[in-house]
């Protein structure tokens, strides 16, 4: 009876022993979970990416076409800028050919001379004041900026001419040509600039006076049309009862020598 009794004992005592081992194991943290694959952000120009030749063009020649409607109508709005400024633009150009003249004068006149740069000198000084009023001259054309295509030119050209350019006459005089090669390059590309952009000025006019030649003459033509309209219905009004008033005196003629034979 003893060995059962201390079987169901031992029992007892190995239950307990595992449930204490079982309680006192560590719980294993969760596994971590796979983040869920998304679809990748697509592209703001992917539906461009997806047209076909045909409407790439079609996207790309509209484009095309606003910009140069763009660049015609902002050209055609300076043009009317400085076309109305042509005289302003005439007398400046005058101004700075007498005064680059007289320079480029000096220049080869003077040149090995034991005096040229003190000449030199007293011509640009005698320069300035007629420059300056040139400059202010200027900046009255376009106060605000971007209205002009040629006020910048001016603008160097005068610049140059008030100090740079006699100064690279006096470096030519002590042998250094460099200066004055240069110097010459900026002023005819500018000049260049300026006569190009007044030509264009001129041939808008002459395409203003033939359009306008081309409207009186339609005009002429068209009131000389709706005069003959108004003339030929009234003509053939004046011939229709003249007509008839003929014919009737034809016939009354007729009848009389008729009437008188048969008496």
């Amino acid at each position: 009876m003893k060995r059962p009794a201390f079987l169901f004992a031992a029992l007892a005592i190995l239950a307990t022993g595992a449930c204490k081992q079982k309680v006192s194991q560590p719980v294993a943290p969760p596994a971590p979970t796979k983040p869920v694959a998304t679809a990748p952000a697509r592209d703001a120009g992917a539906h461009d990416a997806r047209l076909g030749m045909m409407e790439r063009h079609a996207i790309w020649k509209a484009k095309k076409a606003a910009e140069e409607k763009a660049f015609a109508e902002e050209r055609a709005r300076v043009l009317a800028f400085d076309k109305a400024r042509l005289p302003k633009h005439l007398a400046l150009v005058a101004f700075e050919r007498k005064t680059r003249e007289a320079l480029d004068d000096a220049a080869s006149k003077l040149n090995g001379k034991f005096d040229a740069a003190d000449q030199l000198k007293k011509l640009a000084t005698s320069q300035q004041t007629a420059i300056q009023a040139q400059i202010d001259a200027l900046r009255a054309i376009d106060p605000e900026g971007g209205n002009s295509a040629i006020t910048s030119d001016h603008d160097v050209i005068l610049q140059l001419l008030t100090n740079d350019y006699p100064m690279a006459i006096l470096a030519f005089f002590q042998g250094n040509t460099k200066s004055l090669v240069e110097a010459r390059e900026v002023l005819d590309k500018r000049e260049k600039r300026i006569q190009y952009w007044l030509n264009e000025i001129r041939k808008s006019e002459e395409k203003g006076a033939e359009k306008a030649e081309e409207k009186g003459a339609k005009k002429a033509e068209e009131k000389g049309a709706k005069k003959a309209e108004e003339k030929a219905p009234k003509k053939v009004e004046e011939k229709a009862p003249k007509k008839v008033e003929e014919k009737g005196a034809k016939k009354v003629e007729e009848k009389a020598p008729k009437k008188a034979e048969d008496k």
